[in-house]
């Protein structure tokens, strides 16, 4: 996406990195909520949806940020400094998403004393 807005459109990197990232974002909460975390149906999708952008949104601004900082002011080809973004908000994301959005209820343990 970021590559369709960027090159083909000629949108400023912020913007394609903005709608590029949330094109993501819509796309991994998919493969999480479809796949990647089971366990979680006692949880709505729309409050599931609402929790995974929240989550998100810190590797986001860390993504964009670093891809945009290279791009504008290092010069660098926008595919390296996408993977250099994405892997610096990778660890957040996925410890939020795993504790945060897709957490799988355990009921307390009742013991019976009869």
């Amino acid at each position: 996406m970021l590559a369709l807005i960027y090159d083909l459109l000629g949108a400023p990197i912020i913007i394609a990195q903005i709608i590029g990232a949330e094109t993501a974002v819509l796309a991994t909460f998919l493969g999480n909520n479809f796949w990647a975390f089971t366990g979680h149906s006692h949880i709505s999708i729309k409050k599931k949806l609402i929790k995974f952008h929240m989550s998100a949104l810190a590797g986001l601004l860390i993504n964009s940020t670093i891809v945009v900082l290279l791009v504008h002011y290092a010069h660098l080809y926008y595919g390296i400094a996408l993977v250099v973004g994405s892997a610096a908000g990778l660890v957040w994301n996925y410890t939020l998403y795993k504790r945060f959005v897709f957490h799988t209820h355990h009921p307390a343990s009742t013991k019976s004393t009869d």
